[in-house]
């Protein structure tokens, strides 16, 4: 059983990584939002960001294989430990779990990272509870603190986050991001530059 959280490194943009991922996608028209935020937080702010591909922008509900943990043993090892339970645990989810929609209603600065945020919200975190149980006793876990997607990596971190509503950066209070199918996938380029999808989890309940 693991004892504690291993170490963690930063990763250069565009890094070879193994890592496991449960995300979802964005619909055609959050993705197009996601898109002018973060062109808009570039030109306002005048920091340097590294932008991943439009369509590999997602929100990772869970980082099951983080990508950033220095692990004990290889990563594949980790994965092929706690496959089995994750995968029962997210059929289980699927079956059970209608699908929902997050408003997102904050955008920032925070590390490197160029963020959306929204308040927890209880069926996300009911999944994460899942996953967790899965994982937990058999590798360690890195549960996310909050919710919020990624939309560039800033060439410099910044010192302190910073958060501010989000029609601070765009012409829009809220950012709606349909939840209605979870995708499990191995990335393999940082940040999810490519990734390979091991399975998808259409939400189906009622």
């Amino acid at each position: 059983m693991p004892s504690g959280r291993p170490p963690t490194r930063e990763l250069p943009f565009g890094a070879a990584c193994y890592a496991v991922n449960l995300q979802v996608r964005p619909p055609e028209g959050t993705r197009a939002a996601l898109v002018e935020l973060r062109e808009r937080m570039a030109a306002a702010t005048g920091l340097a960001m590294q932008f991943a591909p439009a369509g590999t922008l997602h929100l990772t509900m869970f980082s099951i294989v983080y990508v950033r943990a220095i692990y004990p043993s290889p990563p594949e090892a980790v994965w092929a430990s706690i496959e089995g339970p994750v995968r029962t645990a997210l059929d289980a989810i699927a079956c059970g779990t209608a699908p929902f929609t997050l408003a997102f209603d904050r955008a920032g600065l925070r590390g490197d990272a160029v963020i959306v945020q929204t308040a927890p919200d209880p069926r996300l975190e009911a999944i994460r509870d899942r996953v967790e149980a899965a994982i937990a006793g058999i590798a360690p876990v890195f549960r996310a603190a909050t919710t919020h997607a990624t939309v560039a990596r800033l060439a410099e971190p910044v010192a302190e986050p910073s958060i501010a509503p989000l029609d601070s950066w765009l012409d829009a209070a809220v950012l709606a991001w349909p939840i209605d199918e979870l995708r499990l996938v191995l990335e393999t380029r940082y940040p999810a530059i490519e990734e390979t999808v091991l399975g998808r989890y259409p939400l189906a309940g009622t």
